[in-house]
């Protein structure tokens, strides 16, 4: 399972400063799967080289701009303009269908153009080119928003989203070859409905996971130095944990630190 991190910022400052890149990132095994495409993300992954004609599939946690700017793109790109009907988009109901707070962010006429599209809540499961995928609950302002739980060749990789700290997420994630965290705030910077190096420190101290990597930084994260944050939550937690990098690449292997493979 190969991880390539198109964007590594988020929340409103750090995404109108593109003081980080926000393009989300890429799952590559058995399927690959583009993970909240925000904006920036068509650009990034080209200037990765990554052939988006390859996608399995799109999936969107929620309806904010800075997860979802750039999917109608994705999509295209998926379906080489829509010539091919292929792939399939998966996303929060806000992202595929609106509600009262949120006009859904990915238009009919691109919920049309793959094979598929799937609305998911926390808690369903589908499979994916033999693929395994759970939704996962979070709690934040997009209240139907999700997480995702990823197994493939043996391999699991979970994946947050936005989310304060709940309860369940420790077994949710329990056992995780690699958990992915979107810590926005360094410790002693709380903002509702995210995680910060404290509750992050708390998911894997019950999730244990092999390895951790925080990414999604807010501005107060990259004053603090995501770098020294991520050292701090690997003292506290005793998990192996990383900050990653826009363009970083990382490969789940048995016995491999997250380190060797940064890119």
């Amino acid at each position: 399972m190969e991880i390539i991190f198109c964007g590594t910022g988020g929340a409103r400052f750090v995404v109108v400063k593109q003081l980080r890149a926000t393009g989300g990132f890429i799952v590559k095994g058995k399927a690959n799967i583009y993970f909240d495409p925000g904006p920036g993300a068509l650009i990034r992954s080209l200037e990765l080289k990554q052939d988006l004609q390859k996608l399995d599939a799109i999936a969107v946690t929620h309806a904010h701009i800075d997860h979802s700017n750039d999917c109608n793109l994705i999509i295209e790109a998926m379906t080489n303009g829509g010539k091919r009907r292929r792939g399939i988009v998966i996303g929060s109901s806000s992202a595929l269908e609106g509600n009262e707070r949120f006009d859904r962010v990915v238009s009919a006429y691109h919920q049309n153009l793959p094979e598929k599209k799937i609305v998911v809540k926390p808690g369903d499961k589908l499979s994916i080119k033999g693929v395994s995928i759970e939704a996962t609950p979070t709690k934040h302002d997009d209240e139907s928003g999700v997480g995702f739980k990823i197994t493939s060749d043996g391999r699991t990789m979970g994946y947050t989203g936005d989310t304060d700290y709940i309860p369940e997420l420790g077994k949710i994630f329990s056992g995780c070859d690699c958990l992915i965290l979107n810590n926005l705030k360094p410790a002693g910077c709380h903002y509702p409905g995210h995680l910060d190096s404290e509750l992050s420190i708390r998911i894997l101290k019950e999730a244990k996971p092999k390895k951790a990597i925080i990414q999604h930084f807010g501005m107060g994260m990259l004053r603090a130095g995501p770098e020294a944050e991520a050292r701090f939550i690997q003292k506290e937690s005793g998990v192996e944990t990383i900050a990653a990098k826009d363009g970083m690449v990382v490969r789940i292997e048995e016995g491999k630190r997250l380190t060797d493979f940064e890119g």
